[in-house]
């Protein structure tokens, strides 16, 4: 069969993608292909699944506040844990970081900040610094944060672009792309595009365009038909924490506590009381290679990278077990660390979302099938407009996301 569009991945971008594409003109035939036998269970499920609205870059804040506002209205078929961030700041995080904290709408963003007595109230934590761990300042308390099921998002958008007469082709793996024309070699003059994809299978898959929404893989799969995709993957590594006392930590008996990003090494932390366990990662930066291996995590980097961290800020936290561990990829845009949605030929890419793309999935998916229609401005779920051309590498328009974690 000839499709419209091909949609590699249905993952959360991927799976957001088709839907509003199809949403928008239902008479397009539109296949998704993913290598999992479910969407959302690659990559997408590697993610600690946490949603925030605080960034840096307006860009940033836009996409997540108008894809939060959609996610309220499904917020119980997507298991919406609404209990917040509480993000700390060193002095000198919080000096470097102030003028744009300070034209933060906080109103808008439903964010206070809070000082080291009302920091105190939630935490039992160490607030002066040594040789290693920076002091923490002051922190913000971002209320209109807090975790989903990823999974479910995916699948949440998947199946309603099967309602809609969508189809998707589960366990099935792109091993390589035919462009057009039997040549070796191309002239600048020759048309050249996408012809079909083949899968591990040998079988063949024709279009008139293909969407390639598969995050740290894009440049792994463009690069081999001579697209710089501008993006790379970084690997992120979580560990599930069984804890006996959560009042080694916390101040409250209360199940509903937010997430808390650590001003060391980007350590944040998850919360699931309910289940007497925190989810710890690590926002590592420099040292950590651009590159696809595994999804394994390293309890060897637990003990080194992040133990350490948690050990300072909280000595009263003994006594727990590390008995869950898994990694991810981040799929990073250099240098702004937004999103990226360019097409070359019958070619679109959507990658690029640095850590972020969960929170920021519906308003993605709504500006690529808009850039797949050829039109200018996106509507998104919030009734606003946004330029279609400013995720582009050619004509963008984007300011750098320095909160990453």
């Amino acid at each position: 069969m000839n499709y419209d569009y091909i949609i590699i991945g249905a993952g959360v971008i991927g799976s957001s993608t088709a839907y509003h594409l199809k949403r928008l003109n239902p008479n397009f035939n539109i296949l998704i292909i993913e290598n999992n036998h479910r969407a959302g269970f690659g990559n997408t499920a590697k993610s600690a699944a946490l949603f925030r609205n605080l960034f840096s870059s307006k860009t940033s804040r836009k996409l997540a506040i108008s894809s939060i506002k959609f996610y309220y209205t499904i917020a119980e078929k997507i298991k919406l844990h609404k209990s917040g961030y509480l993000w700390l700041f060193s002095e000198k995080q919080w000096r470097a970081n102030e003028s744009i904290i300070k034209n933060l709408d906080k109103e808008n963003l439903e964010i206070d900040i809070y000082n080291q007595e009302e920091i105190q109230k939630y935490l039992k934590i160490n607030f002066n610094s040594n040789d290693k761990f920076p002091d923490i300042l002051n922190g913000i308390f971002c209320k209109n944060c807090g975790s989903l099921s990823a999974v479910a998002l995916a699948e949440y958008y998947a199946n309603s672009f099967i309602k809609l007469g969508g189809k998707i082709i589960f366990n099935k793996e792109i091993k390589s792309f035919k462009l057009s024309g039997e040549k070796v070699l191309y002239a600048p003059w020759d048309e050249i595009k996408i012809n079909y994809l083949i899968d591990n299978t040998g079988e063949k898959y024709y279009s008139k365009n293909f969407v390639f929404a598969t995050g740290a893989w894009t440049n792994t799969l463009l690069s081999s038909i001579g697209i710089a995709s501008s993006v790379y993957p970084k690997k992120r590594q979580l560990f599930g924490l069984k804890i006996k006392d959560s009042s080694n930590i916390f101040n409250k008996k209360d199940e509903n506590y937010p997430a808390i990003i650590l001003p060391a090494g980007g350590v944040y932390i998850k919360p699931v009381l309910k289940n007497n366990t925190i989810i710890v990662g690590c926002a590592d930066d420099l040292g950590q290679p651009y590159y696809l291996s595994d999804f394994n995590a390293n309890p060897e980097y637990f003990n080194k990278a992040i133990k350490p961290v948690l050990s300072y800020y909280f000595p009263s936290l003994k006594n727990y077990e590390l008995y869950l561990q898994w990694a991810g990829y981040y799929a990073y845009h250099w240098p702004d660390k937004n999103p990226v949605i360019e097409n070359v030929s019958n070619i679109t890419w959507v990658s690029g979302t640095s850590g972020s793309g969960i929170m920021k999935a519906d308003a993605i998916g709504r500006i690529t099938a808009t850039k797949l229609l050829d039109y200018e401005y996106a509507e998104l779920a919030d009734k606003s407009k946004f330029k279609v051309s400013d995720l582009s590498l050619y004509e963008r328009k984007v300011d750098l996301e320095k909160f990453i974690i």
